[in-house]
This record gives C-alpha cells, sequence and structure tokens, in this order.
C-alpha cells in the first residue's frame, strides 16, 4: 500500500494493488488542520486530536494538540486522532497532569472505524473495545505520571505496541485488524490523567525518517506540568459519604465499607489479602486496573 496523501478537497487517498494488478483507492475526508499542510512530500502531515469528535468532557486547546478532561469525571474523555496513521508510524505523547482523585490512567488505542462514524462512549474500554475495529490497552497507573513521554504505534503484522523511554515496553495483539485500512488512534483521558499533548510523530523510510509537521512547542511549566488540586465537590461528597449518617443501613457497624463504591460491604478476598471491595466494584477493578486499590499489588 502507497503512503496516503490529502488531495486539494481534503480527502486522504490510500491506494492498494492486489494480488491480480488491480488498483484500489479508498478515500478519506479530513477536517481541520490536517488539510493545511504545505510540506508536499516531506512530512506525514500535520496530527493534532481531532477536533470535532470527543469526549463531551474534553476540551482541546494548543491548536488541538493539548486535550484536557474535566476534572469532576473519570470519564467522557475518549479522543481520535485527526487524521489515519500510517503502519509503523509512531506517535508522541507526553502527560501534562494528572488528578490524585481517581484510580486508573491513560488508555491508548487505534481503531479502524472512522471517527465521524463513531458513537462517542464514555469509555474505550470496554465501551468501545467490545466492538469491532476497536483496540486499547491501559498505561500502567505507576508509569503514567506528569511530565511523562510515550509512543505508540502499529506494526505491519497488526500489534499496537507502546514504550515509555526505557522504562517499560509492551506489544498486545490487535486480533482482526485488518491493516489495510485507514487507522485512527485513540486516546483515552481516563482516572487520574487529565491532561496530555500530542508531540506529533515520526516513521522511518529506506531514505530517512519523516515527521509530521512540526507541532507547536509547549515548554515544561508549572502551569501545565504538574497535578491538579482535588475539586472541592469532590472533597465534599467524599466527607460526606464518611459520616454515618450516610452510610445505608444494610452495612453493620462491624462491616468494612469498599473503598470504591463507600455504599456496599467489602466482602471479596484478594490475592494480596485485602478484603477492600464489593463484588461488583472488583468485577470492574480486575478488569480495568488488575492491581489492589490499596496495596497496587497485582491481582
Amino acid at each position: 500500500m502507497y503512503n496516503p496523501k490529502p488531495d486539494i478537497q481534503g480527502r486522504l487517498f490510500y491506494i492498494q494493488i492486489s494480488s491480480n494488478g488491480l488498483i484500489n483507492r479508498t478515500s478519506v475526508f479530513l477536517s481541520g488542520p490536517c488539510c493545511s499542510c504545505t510540506c508536499r512530500n516531506r512530512c506525514l502531515g500535520p496530527l493534532t486530536f481531532h477536533p470535532e469528535f470527543k469526549g463531551q468532557r474534553v476540551e482541546l486547546s494548543a491548536g488541538d494538540c493539548r486535550a484536557t478532561r474535566n476534572l469532576l469525571t473519570f470519564r467522557h474523555g475518549v479522543t481520535f486522532s485527526s487524521r489515519p496513521i500510517q503502519i509503523n508510524e509512531k506517535v508522541h505523547l507526553c502527560v501534562e497532569r494528572c488528578v490524585k482523585a481517581w484510580h486508573g490512567a491513560l488508555r491508548i488505542g487505534f481503531t479502524t472505524v472512522p471517527p465521524c462514524s463513531t458513537p462517542i462512549f464514555s469509555l474505550a474500554i470496554p465501551d468501545l473495545t467490545i466492538r469491532p475495529g476497536f483496540w486499547a490497552t491501559p498505561v500502567p497507573e505507576n508509569l503514567c505520571f506528569p511530565g511523562t513521554k510515550l509512543t505508540f504505534w502499529v506494526t505491519s503484522g497488526g500489534y499496537l505496541r507502546f514504550q515509555i523511554g526505557d522504562l517499560y515496553e509492551r506489544a498486545e495483539k490487535m486480533s482482526q485488524i485488518n491493516t489495510s485500512k485507514p487507522i485512527w488512534a485513540m486516546i483515552d483521558l481516563y482516572g487520574q490523567t487529565s491532561t496530555v499533548c500530542l508531540l506529533g510523530s515520526e516513521k522511518k523510510f529506506f531514505c530517512g525518517k519523516r515527521r509530521s509537521c512540526s507541532a507547536p512547542i509547549i515548554g515544561a511549566t508549572e502551569m501545565n506540568i504538574g497535578y491538579d488540586q482535588v475539586p472541592e465537590e469532590m472533597l465534599w461528597k467524599r466527607t460526606i459519604s464518611k459520616i454515618p449518617d450516610f452510610i445505608p443501613p444494610t452495612v453493620s457497624d462491624n462491616e468494612e465499607l469498599c473503598v470504591v463504591c463507600y455504599s456496599k460491604t467489602a466482602s471479596i478476598v484478594l490475592k494480596c489479602g485485602h478484603s477492600c471491595l464489593c463484588p461488583q466494584c472488583a468485577v470492574r477493578i480486575i478488569n480495568d486496573f488488575g492491581t489492589c486499590p490499596l496495596c497496587r499489588q497485582y491481582i
């Protein structure tokens, strides 16, 4: 498959030659900054967050290169790339801000479903990944802190790979992915991750490297790198939940409450020995995080 190139109408053409010599051409409409590239063949094209199709609690800034999720929720932070990503095109991302009010962290992945035809669900995992054409993986919470820079890409063999400097690298098979189709990056600002910034992309060719059009230069300052203060509304709710008058009468005084919902009895004993989750929250914590919320040991 030849490299995709935008035309003057803002459409991205993928040209594929089949084994019998027939030429198939697929076009994908682009929008926003992706149509403004003047580098011709010298770059991969601009790369930003998609300005139109994103979670309802996400705001974009810095030329659509920075995405920020509302601190009062851990969900509704799903975003997509503004254009399809090439095979082995490495997308660079920086975690700028986090909030310690939530468990879990950033989720990254890819989709062969155009963002314009994707219903925006509140979570990438599991809301989108249970649907055909969506793949995502969580970034370890203990490695996803303000200032973390990570890179992720799709291999020709259909693997989602990502790395965090020299600290961590992971490869996950994306079953049934058709790598001949256009593939968009999917980034979910989940849990404690509240702001991320796209730093562009690059891809190796025989003749050297090509990069996406220059992204805005955003320096690391106290304003954009660090931890957000937990909103007062959330602190108030947590305080109220600990007042005995607000504890449901079905829970006796000698029973421990689930540390997630603070409303049901913590009856599930984890492998680490802690009994801190109710059955409903245990299913979610095990599937989404895989670690004990108290000691962070894998369960």
